[in-house]
């Protein structure tokens, strides 16, 4: 099942859902949306250093092709 079929069968789940399933999956939705990441104020200013680096220099940085390639590749 390709994911727009999956969406399609989760949208009639959603409509015909009672209280207690929309409850469900609210909380679901919102544990699944929820991140427990903590970051520092140096990590804050490192992510700012490297995106201000990058968009000063964009020939340094990869293509999302490029970057999807060195992720799934990487051993």
């Amino acid at each position: 099942m390709v994911i727009t079929e999956k969406k399609q069968v989760l949208l009639e789940i959603v409509e015909d859902a009672d209280e207690k399933l929309t409850g469900l999956l609210i909380a679901l939705a919102n544990e699944y949306n929820t991140t427990n990441q903590k970051y520092s104020s140096e990590e804050i200013q490192e992510f700012y250093e490297i995106r201000d680096a990058m968009l000063a220099n964009p020939e340094t940085g990869y293509s999302p092709k490029e970057a999807h390639n060195l992720i799934r590749n990487k051993k």
